[in-house]
């Protein structure tokens, strides 16, 4: 960081982001004895305090680094972006008309505060609660674990970020949640380690706090200060825990279960059996567990984990959410933080922890902030100036879909699920259902062949990926590239889709370019894609194959795979 924005961060001490602004400008004497000094905002009360003071503080830095910021985005760009990054799906064309890209809303909006909207809008959505709840589940198990468990810890994510709850509380289930499904859905998280208590040390600490200490379990971390016996401290809080599962069928479940912590510290050390130079559990670069018989080691554990007072939870947190949505954290990878991988800029990324701690948590607060920053929402087309920068985010990195994101994308437009309802099937036999509930039956069967498939065709082609891949890799494998070229997108005909209705409502060849484009990319197609399409369009209105070729083309390119 340059001494001149050093000097103007530590001026501030460690209130919120958003009072930065404050310091920015100058003032005179003249100003200085005659107006008031503005009241800094207080922490985690202020997400636009905290988004300005962040485009601020960035604003700086681009500018004495000779960094010419690229253009905000428009408004096409911007909806695609927030739909795809908040919920895991494109805008429908009736979700671009609503916005009205480059006009004002139905509401008399524009510019800013339309997009300042949107955001809201989203964010109050079941589409958000999904999206992250499955983005939260790929990083807690992977894609390898089995359906009923991915469902179990599905449902508790979608639950959590429905309600808003702080994201504190939301780990401290995770990890602490004692029960059995489906009372306690979260308890799925801590049984697919299958009782393999290193890894679900290395695991917890690694996606909450940033600190890969795996390999301590083994030896001595080479460049870190981790022992193996600070690792097997550290798993000692999962000592007197064990998971399982009973029934079959129908009435099988899962649990976790926690024995009581014992009587006094001689008999915890006695049952938990610590081999290294520690006798009872201890926070990771901190102190040693003091008994509590009110609490379970792994209760305390996330009491202490979680608390506002942990830089590394709040930093982890907010490094995570920064890198998800702009491409790139203050430390890439983004949960790796160590003495050799310091964050490119520690004292923004401090304070900006202390603020999402002050709000409780709220991970709405956070992504209000960032999605209505201008860091956001920048073009990804480079300037000049800025090709190479990698630090201060003066443009938008293009970034792909992930795989679960890809899957819902195709569902979307489509259309498939949304045009094909049905209503509960009563499980008995077919001769004893009444038309109506057969005609049910053969639409439900048909709907979930597809997406069975379609899940099936993304699980051969995705299932061993990594949950997070680096933010300028767009490698893929040759399946990946195929994949929706050699699966059926468009169904075998039974069953409605978006390609029929736009086919089916207009005959005008341009009229139905432009729905098909509306509905797989979200925008209109741009003169030089017009110009070209023109040259083959002779025979187009008369032929409805070509069209279905168009919509399959189009899902098939680049933009359709990224966010952009």
């Amino acid at each position: 960081m340059q001494p001149k924005l050093l000097s103007l961060v530590f001026a501030c001490g460690a209130v919120a982001l958003g009072a930065l602004s404050l310091s920015m400008a100058p003032a005179t004497a003249q100003e200085k004895d005659t107006e008031a000094k503005p009241e800094k905002p207080a922490l985690g009360q202020d997400w636009r305090a905290l988004r300005d003071g962040l485009d601020d503080v960035f604003s700086t830095l681009q500018k004495e680094n000779n960094l010419k910021p690229s253009a905000l985005c428009d408004d096409e760009t911007f909806l695609r972006r927030a739909f795809l990054d908040l919920c895991g799906v494109p805008p429908t064309p009736a979700d671009v008309a609503a916005f009205a890209p480059g006009k004002k809303d139905a509401k008399g909006r524009k510019g800013q505060e339309k997009r300042e909207a949107l955001v809201d809008q989203l964010l109050a959505s079941a589409e958000y609660a999904e999206n992250f709840a499955t983005y939260w589940r790929v990083q807690c198990v992977g894609r390898d674990k089995g359906d009923e468990l991915n469902g179990y810890l599905q449902d508790y994510f979608r639950t959590c970020f429905l309600e808003n709850r702080g994201w504190d509380k939301v780990v401290q289930g995770l990890i602490a949640s004692s029960g059995k499904t489906p009372e306690t859905p979260e308890v799925a998280f801590l049984f697919a380690f299958d009782n393999v208590r290193a890894d679900i040390s290395g695991t917890t600490s690694r996606l909450f706090l940033g600190k890969q200490i795996q390999c301590a379990q083994c030896h001595d971390h080479p460049y870190e200060q981790w022992k193996t016996d600070d690792f097997e401290a550290m798993q000692g809080f999962f000592a007197l825990t064990s998971t399982g599962s009973k029934g079959e069928g129908k009435d099988r479940y899962w649990f976790t279960e926690e024995k009581p912590v014992p009587e006094n510290n001689h008999e915890l050390s006695s049952r938990i059996r610590l081999k290294g130079r520690y006798f009872l559990p201890k926070y990771l670069g901190g102190d040693t567990y003091k008994y509590d018989n009110t609490r379970s080691l792994r209760q305390s554990l996330a009491d202490w984990m979680t608390s506002p007072e942990n830089k590394w939870f709040r930093e982890m947190s907010v490094n995570r959410y920064f890198a998800y949505l702009l491409g790139m954290g203050f430390v890439m990878p983004m949960d790796d933080f160590n003495s050799f991988n310091e964050p490119s800029v520690p004292v923004v990324l401090e304070m900006m922890g202390k603020d999402f701690a002050a709000s409780g948590f709220d991970l709405r607060y956070l992504l209000r902030a960032i999605c209505t920053s201008k860091l956001y929402q920048r073009s990804a087309q480079p300037t000049r100036f800025n090709k190479q920068d990698r630090m201060y985010y003066s443009r938008f990195f293009v970034r792909k879909l992930s795989p679960e994101q890809l899957f819902r994308s195709v569902l979307r437009v489509t259309g498939i699920e949304t045009l094909n309802p049905y209503q509960f099937v009563r499980d008995v036999p077919v001769e004893k259902l009444s038309e109506d509930e057969k005609r049910n039956k053969m639409i439900r069967d048909r709907v979930m062949g597809y997406k069975n498939n379609l899940a099936q065709y993304f699980r051969n082609a995705y299932g061993t990926d990594e949950p997070e891949k680096a933010f300028d890799d767009y490698s893929g494998s040759v399946l990946q590239a195929l994949l929706l070229m050699n699966f059926p997108v468009l169904g075998d005909g039974n069953l409605k889709t978006t390609l029929a209705e736009i086919l089916a409502s207009t005959k005008d060849g341009r009229q139905r370019i432009d729905k098909i484009y509306e509905t797989v990319l979200g925008r209109t197609p741009t003169q030089r894609e017009w110009a070209i399409m023109r040259q083959v369009m002779t025979d187009w209105p008369a032929n409805d194959t070509i069209y279905e070729d168009l919509f399959i083309a189009l899902l098939n390119t680049t933009e359709f795979a990224t966010v952009g």
